[in-house]
């Protein structure tokens, strides 16, 4: 009985790719000259003209991305950067490899997003970097960083489209944004991510960083081409799963939890998925989920926080979302009877 019904829940993520997205990669495979990544190029040349960069590059691993713009900003062994106790797990290793000791500014209890007056704190004259994520596609206050006076990587893995309060392009004011493209990501390229420069000064570091990987650093044609076709779609991803959070934040105001909150102002948030923010234990709600057939999944168990356990301690409120957000499944695939049963649950989580 246990394992029917392990096959019949509904997944926390599923890549979003469609059969006729196969078929372009499948002809652009046949009739494209691949060459050593025209493609890469194209996708890149794409994300950089649409969100307002000069350019950039791509490369197969996460961390590589994360590396190659701490070494483009020319921070060296032993230098100091500030990071969200909330940032994904691939800063830790790329930290690590690098030898760049992160120092922890907390969050927003609302947002999960990187607290100015907490970074502001932490600010010396030792500090050379700020790294930015937007966690489950919320906003960052990137004015009130920008007025700090140091470099900024910004990453919006999981909030592609969004804008930030003044109605720009998130990350269009940092020196760096990283775009993974994984395969859970708002367009995916099955892996890989872009690293998008601000201006030539930026992208000349970047380019000349990136001169000593070979050739199999970069992201592949095959995945390039696929990014580029999810790259055309994601508007309308997007549109679908605003339409089904919409749903789902009407459902979860029905009983006793939250989620994290939406920008003001002209800004836009992403659903990358549904956190919700418990006000109960986590194990009985993923239980009570579970048995009516829809998987969760923590939503920073696999942050930075496993590798720098220091960080939950000097961070109060990254801490506490840690131990209390949950995800729930939101995509476009979903379907309107996955939808109608998840509505059901989160209306009535214990």
């Amino acid at each position: 009985d246990q394992s029917v019904r392990l096959i019949m829940s509904i997944p926390v993520f599923k890549p979003s790719i469609k059969r006729r997205d196969m078929h372009s990669v499948l002809s652009c495979l046949v009739t494209d000259v691949i060459g050593p990544a025209v493609l890469a190029d194209d996708l890149v040349a794409t994300a950089a003209g649409e969100l307002g960069f000069e350019g950039g590059g791509a490369v197969r691993e996460y961390t590589r991305a994360i590396g190659l713009t701490i070494q483009a900003l020319g921070l060296a062994k032993g230098d100091k950067a500030i990071l969200s106790p909330l940032a994904p797990s691939a800063y830790h290793r790329a930290f690590q490899e690098r030898g760049i000791l992160p120092v922890f500014a907390d969050v927003k209890e609302a947002d999960g997003c990187l607290n100015p007056s907490d970074v502001e704190l932490k600010i010396n004259a030792d500090i050379r970097a700020l790294f930015v994520h937007a966690p489950l596609g919320r906003i960052p206050d990137m004015k009130a960083f920008n007025g700090f006076g140091i470099p900024i990587v910004g990453d919006i893995g999981e909030a592609l489209g969004a804008r930030n309060i003044q109605g720009e392009t998130l990350g269009s004011s940092c020196n760096f944004t990283l775009l993974p493209m994984e395969p859970n990501g708002i367009a995916t390229a099955g892996g890989g991510t872009l690293i998008l420069a601000r201006d030539k000064k930026a992208l000349s570091a970047l380019t000349e960083s990136a001169e000593s990987l070979t050739a199999d650093a970069f992201l592949p044609d095959l995945n390039a081409s696929l990014g580029l076709v999810q790259w055309r779609e994601y508007p309308h991803a997007l549109e679908a799963r605003d339409i089904i959070a919409e749903v789902y934040r009407a459902a979860l105001h029905q009983g006793r939890h939250r989620t994290l909150s939406e920008p003001e102002g002209e800004g836009r948030g992403v659903p990358f998925s549904f956190p919700v923010v418990l006000s109960s234990g986590m194990n009985e709600v993923r239980k009570y989920a579970r048995k009516k057939g829809v998987e969760t999944l923590p939503a920073f168990y696999t942050g930075v926080m496993e590798g720098f356990p220091e960080a939950g301690e000097q961070c109060p409120a990254a801490k506490s979302l840690m131990m209390s957000t949950l995800l729930f499944p939101l995509y476009p695939t979903l379907g309107k009877k996955n939808v109608q049963l998840i509505v059901k649950v989160l209306s009535t989580l214990p």
